[in-house]
C-alpha cells in the first residue's frame, strides 16, 4: 500500500518559521520596550518626590592647622548618607574635593566632617548631596 502524502515545502516551512519568530520576537520587544519606560518614569518620579523632602545645612565651618571642620545638619525629612565637599578658595577655585559615603544623617541629625591638607583657609565651603544630587549647600568660611 502507497501512501500519498503531500506536505509542505522545506521552504516554505522555512518562510512561515521564520515570520512566526519574527511576530513574536515584535510582540516581545513592544511589551518590553512599554514596561521599561513605565518602571523607568515612575522611578524617577519616587526619586524626585523624595528629594523634595530632603534639605540639610551647613552650621559651621572652621578651619586649624590645614584642616577644615564642617558641620552638617539634616533639615528634611528624609536620610541622607553620601556627600561630596568642596574647600573653595577666594578666588573661586576648588581646593580640595572629598566624598564622603558613609555618614548616616537621619532626619533632624548633625555630622562633623574633616577635610585635611588644606594650605590655606577655605573662603567657602559646598557640600552636595550624592544622593540627591539637586541638594546642595554653600557656606562662607569667614
Amino acid at each position: 500500500m502507497k501512501l500519498n502524502s503531500k506536505g509542505v515545502s522545506p521552504l516554505i516551512a522555512t518562510v512561515l518559521l521564520l515570520l512566526v519568530a519574527v511576530g513574536v520576537g515584535a510582540v516581545i520587544w513592544t511589551w518590553t520596550t512599554g514596561f521599561v519606560g513605565k518602571t523607568t518614569s515612575e522611578a524617577g518620579q519616587v526619586t524626585e518626590n523624595m528629594a523634595a523632602k530632603g534639605s540639610f545645612e551647613i552650621t559651621s565651618c572652621t578651619y586649624s592647622g590645614g584642616t577644615l571642620t564642617v558641620k552638617l545638619e539634616n533639615t528634611g525629612q528624609i536620610d541622607l548618607n553620601q556627600f561630596r565637599f568642596f574647600a573653595i578658595n577666594s578666588d573661586g577655585t576648588t581646593a580640595k574635593t572629598q566624598d564622603e559615603t558613609d555618614l548616616d544623617m537621619a532626619a533632624g541629625a548633625t555630622a562633623k566632617v574633616t577635610i585635611s591638607g588644606l594650605s590655606a583657609k577655605p573662603a567657602k565651603v559646598k557640600a552636595m548631596s550624592l544622593d540627591y544630587t539637586n541638594l546642595t549647600v554653600t557656606a562662607d568660611c569667614s
